[in-house]
């Protein structure tokens, strides 16, 4: 028996364990969590997948795979094993070893290639050949295998080489085989007596992105399949056969055609009978057998049009016979010219020419756009967390400064107006008087935050947005290092003062979106804004609480001396993450306005803060901003007092506090990603929003006579879930409602209403509370939340209005 010369590794994706959703919940967070899959910011991206993918998508995927199960197995698993079973065969066991692994699923490939490297202690001229099973390269797949031997290596054995066979997606093996296999079925369905109008090869997507900016060649390797396939079928015309994608994921765009939107256009121009079959898979998995099997059968016949689903290769031994080969002499490397597919290459380039030329263009926004925009999301973000960082501390921040700086002019100034408010109540607690406190102190930064914006708004229409981001960002910073050294209240009521002026920074950070973004992309610009508030509001009271639990002065006490307390902690990640954007503003933001369009007097833009509340001359408009003022006032309110009636009532401490925004975050997250983005436009925004609110008022109500934390976190279910239906709904509306060269406009007065909102409600919501009792904030709110209910209802039909 001949020593083994060549350990062949045949590697595919993987498969679930099982069609359990835990199983596949596993898998996709594996899966998902792939730089190389997914090459978005890791921070971000984790965000989205574990508080909007992980917790719906699994149980949904896990009833696709079961579809496709055949005996406690998966078919990408099954016809993977067959594979390195059937080239072992045709290779003989003299000189190759030929295994199978997968990058999701057992065997796995680090396990095979520790059984090469034992293998290769008692024959050191053992040769690895590693074969990723994707027809055609791109980074998405074929670089995660590279990743994982790669990675492998170089903790085992970093001076090891082996060979990599990265593509075959001009192998004459596997062109001439698929052209068999589809020629195979279109004759078998011609004897039937049915004749394909169209034959589709549908491709595995890919985000333009990756074949515009980084140069992946898996476009051109796809096309190529594509033209040397078409080049070979003889039971179809060329001019029948088209080249699609499918298998699209998130919002971004990827490359089109797109398989479905083709056929929709194909079933128009009267064509019904299709047959489909996908070069971009040699094994079946889900997203073959499923979907384009099931689901985009399915579809067709809803349409009035037959498709017809092709398998794909899988282990059938024709192709492997040849296939082993041409491994053969890859492994050898031997070049052999009959082994090649001739083919006309001018004919080639100049159809991929026409092809990328129609398709291969992009309206995905441009990577300067894309970077300014990541430079905003930051800035409103930040603003947005250092205004709720706050949230979770107030109840114990005010005990704290009125137990070590009792005597302050400020403390003393703000409780002698708290007394003046309540002087004719004077049986009233002590703690309810923290409570107003906390709502004069609360209020303070987002009114001055409203009152700054249209300021820094206006100024940076004079001088440009640079330099007003880089000011407010300073400030802001000084603003946090001030926080820190807060031994005093003084400090403190300085630091939120600079706080709210510095932070009414967002209406320039605004603009800079409506600089950059074409018409277009003006919506996906403004959704940016919507989520960094969002994220601002949930991470905030987050950080906030977690970081409180890290007392400095506990482990560093002479830090005392220098007004270091126990809420220092806070303001220091708030310091360091102002810090960073401060950082990319001045190193990677470019100017968004130019010299020449500065102090335009057609600006809708004013310094004049009022003027905001002047009605629009669109009534739908006003309906919803009016509604979603009074909306908010009363929710912000309850925002607000929920951390002072969780201490009162539960004895909560700031990390509890911070669970109940973590918890009401998750659910907003949930509910958008998952609800919200599907069925809005399907159920009507309008009636979803009314849900909403009508959501609202049981869960106020149940908060309310709340006195165990079981009352309370169902109350904020119900709270949460409403206001997740409620705001995006009401963002919507506005811009529905108003006509395309006033949405900006709009939306401006919608968002100035929402932060004047956060001015009036906590103020509001502490005087209830300290007047009326902790009970109070709550029914006056479920009553309130009857009046936006009533402007909603108002609304026109949208068919009405325009």
């Amino acid at each position: 028996m001949q020593t083994v010369k060549t350990f062949i590794l045949l590697v595919n994706l993987g498969s679930p364990r099982s069609t359990k959703v835990s199983d596949v919940r596993s898998y996709l967070r594996e899966f998902l969590s792939d730089r190389r899959v997914i090459d978005v910011n890791p921070f971000f991206w984790k965000i989205i997948l574990y508080l909007f993918i992980l917790p719906t998508r699994p149980k949904k995927t896990a009833k696709l795979y079961s579809r496709i199960v055949e005996n406690g197995l998966f078919p990408l698993m099954t016809h993977t094993a067959n594979i390195a079973k059937k080239i072992q065969m045709f290779l003989g066991y003299d000189q190759y070893r030929v295994e199978e692994a997968f990058i999701l699923s057992t065997p796995r490939v680090e396990e095979k290639l520790e059984l090469f490297l034992k293998e290769k202690k008692s024959n050191p001229d053992l040769e690895l050949l590693v074969v990723p099973l994707y027809p055609q390269y791109s980074d998405s797949t074929t670089m995660s295998v590279i990743d994982k031997v790669n990675g492998f290596f170089k903790k085992r054995e970093p001076n090891l080489q082996y060979q990599l066979k990265k593509s075959f997606f001009d192998s004459k093996s596997f062109i001439l085989e698929s052209a068999k296999k589809i020629d195979q079925d279109l004759k078998a369905l011609k004897l039937k007596g049915e004749n394909i109008d169209r034959l589709i090869l549908s491709f595995h997507g890919l985000p333009k992105r990756r074949v515009i900016e980084e140069g992946d060649p898996y476009y051109y390797e796809s096309f190529v399949t594509y033209f040397l396939i078409k080049n070979n079928l003889s039971e179809i015309s060329k001019e029948k056969v088209s080249l699609t994608f499918q298998s699209r994921f998130g919002q971004e765009e990827w490359l089109t055609p797109y398989t479905d939107d083709f056929i929709d256009e194909c079933i128009l121009k009267g064509e019904k009978k299709f047959a489909v079959y996908s070069p971009s898979f040699l094994t079946d998995c889900l997203e073959t057998i499923d979907e384009l099997g099931h689901e985009l059968k399915e579809s067709v016949i809803e349409k009035g049009g037959e498709l017809t689903f092709i398998s794909c290769l899988n282990d059938q031994e024709d192709f492997l016979k040849s296939f082993v080969v041409e491994l053969e002499n890859f492994n050898n490397k031997k070049i052999i010219e009959e082994d090649k597919l001739q083919y006309d290459q001018k004919q080639l380039d100049l159809e991929f020419k026409m092809m990328k030329e129609a398709e291969l263009k992009s309206n995905a926004m441009a990577p300067e756009v894309k970077k300014s925009l990541k430079t905003v999301f930051l800035t409103i973000f930040l603003d947005l967390l250092g205004f709720s960082i706050i949230f979770p501390l107030f109840p114990t921040l005010a005990k704290h400064y009125l137990e070590v700086d009792s005597e302050n002019f400020f403390l003393n100034g703000i409780f002698s107006l708290v007394n003046l408010i309540s002087s004719f109540d004077s049986q009233q607690m002590e703690f309810s008087k923290i409570v107003l406190f906390g709502g004069i102190l609360g209020a303070l930064y987002s009114f001055l935050q409203f009152i700054a914006a249209p300021i820094w708004g206006a100024y940076s229409d004079r001088i440009g947005r640079r330099p007003v981001l880089l000011y407010s960002l300073l400030g802001m910073i000084f603003s946090y290092l001030i926080w820190f050294f807060s031994g005093s209240f003084t400090l403190l009521i300085i630091s939120r003062i600079i706080g709210g002026i510095m932070g009414g920074n967002i209406s320039t950070a605004t603009a800079v979106v409506a600089d950059i973004t074409k018409v277009e992309e003006r919506s996906k610009g403004m959704a940016i804004i919507g989520i960094a508030f969002a994220l601002g509001f949930i991470i905030g009271p987050a950080v906030g609480g977690i970081s409180s639990l890290i007392d400095l002065t506990v482990y560093f006490p002479s830090l005392k001396n220098y007004g270091v307390n126990p809420f220092s902690m806070p303001a220091l990640i708030a310091f360091i993450l102002s810090s960073i954007n401060l950082f990319m503003v001045y190193f990677q933001f470019k100017e968004t306005l130019p010299q020449e369009k500065r102090g335009n007097k057609s600006s809708e833009r004013s310094s004049n803060i009022f003027k905001i509340l002047k009605p629009l001359p669109y009534p739908g408009v006003n309906l919803v901003n009016y509604g979603y003022f009074v909306f908010l006032t009363a929710f912000s309110g309850m925002e607000f007092t929920l951390t002072f009636l969780a201490f009162e009532r539960l004895n909560y401490t700031s990390m509890d506090n911070a669970y109940i925004f973590i918890f009401i975050g998750f659910l907003i997250a949930f509910v958008q990603g998952g609800v919200v983005r599907r069925s809005a436009h399907k159920v009507g925004e309008k009636k979803m929003a009314l849900m909403g609110m009508f959501l609202i008022i049981p869960g106020l109500l149940i908060i309310a006579n709340a006195f165990s934390s079981a009352l309370l976190y169902s109350g904020l279910f119900f709270l949460a879930i409403g206001s997740a239906l409620i705001i995006p709904c009401l963002t919507t509306l506005v811009s529905l409602y108003s006509p395309k060269e006033s949405q900006g406009h709009a939306i401006g007065t919608f968002r100035s209403l929402g932060a004047l909102s956060r001015v009036i409600g906590p103020l509001a919501a502490a005087i209830i509370y300290y007047k009326l009792g902790s009970k109070a904030p709550y029914i006056l709110g479920a009553i309130f939340i009857f009046i936006p209910i009533f402007m909603l209802s108002k609304l026109k039909p949208l068919n009405k209005v325009h």
